[in-house]
């Protein structure tokens, strides 16, 4: 559900220049991501950001699901300098050349904004959806989808914008904590565990299993197992993101007890 626009350009596109006049855009953050890849975005009103690539014969540039306004008007100021910049012309989806700009308007904004929720909505009604913000990754599922279910079109698109926003830059910057990756040696499955070991302030998302720390053995469980637990202090956001700051002892042991019955490991 991508958005791609390609460039092809008469000359060559100079990353330091463009980013010198993107430094002059307030609020917005560059960084790199590949050899010939940056991703661009606005400092605590971006849902998404979006990238540009330099390809081997024209530049692209994509924007993803779950954008919002602020990134579309991002990408038609950075777009119009390149084609200054590079004196090229702009190829949309269809194929078919570009000629009318901004290259999304304020029509084709609400239209991509809504129909865009609209989609994430009814594919979380049974399947788990994660987006990746410039912050963190954002869940949706079964309990967002009842959160929204009364909700249509505009309303809709604000809650679930709202919602991306508040994970991104409206909770605490805690760390992410222990993560490994363990390889089962039945099956050779890999799969990405989160320790939490309530010694750390952190953030938990969405993973394969979530171990407790105990001092002889961890408790195996998953992240909706743990979600049907919280302990008073810790607060679920999305659909899987925690705020798991440090709580008293008693309400870990709590945790642990609750949860031993569910233990994933024999």
């Amino acid at each position: 559900m991508s958005v791609v626009h390609n460039i092809f350009n008469k000359r060559p596109l100079d990353f330091l220049r463009l980013n010198k006049f993107v430094s002059s855009i307030e609020g917005v953050n560059f960084e790199k991501r590949g050899e010939e890849t940056f991703y661009y975005w606005v400092e605590r009103k971006s849902t998404r950001g979006f990238d540009i690539t330099i390809e081997q014969d024209f530049i692209e540039v994509r924007n993803t699901v779950l954008s919002n306004k602020t990134d579309y008007e991002l990408t038609n100021k950075i777009v119009n300098e390149i084609l200054i910049e590079t004196d090229g012309l702009i190829i949309g989806e269809e194929d078919e050349q570009v000629t009318t700009f901004p290259i999304f308007n304020e029509e084709k904004i609400c239209e991509t904004e809504i129909r865009d929720c609209e989609v994430i909505q009814l594919l979380s009604k049974k399947d788990h959806i994660a987006i990746y913000g410039p912050i963190r990754e954002v869940n949706f599922g079964k309990r967002t989808h009842k959160q929204f279910e009364l909700l249509k079109g505009k309303q809709l698109r604000d809650a679930m914008f709202n919602l991306i926003l508040k994970v991104n830059y409206q909770i605490p910057n805690f760390e992410a904590g222990n993560i490994m990756q363990v390889t089962s040696p039945d099956d050779n499955e890999k799969k990405i565990m989160k320790l939490l070991t309530n010694s750390v302030d952190c953030i938990i998302g969405k993973y394969d299993n979530i171990l407790l720390y105990r001092p002889d053995a961890p408790i195996m469980i998953t992240n909706d197992i743990l979600n049907r637990f919280l302990p008073l202090g810790w607060t679920l956001v999305d659909e899987y993101t925690i705020v798991a700051p440090i709580i008293e002892q008693s309400e870990w042991e709590k945790l642990l007890a609750k949860t031993e019955k569910y233990n994933m490991i024999k």
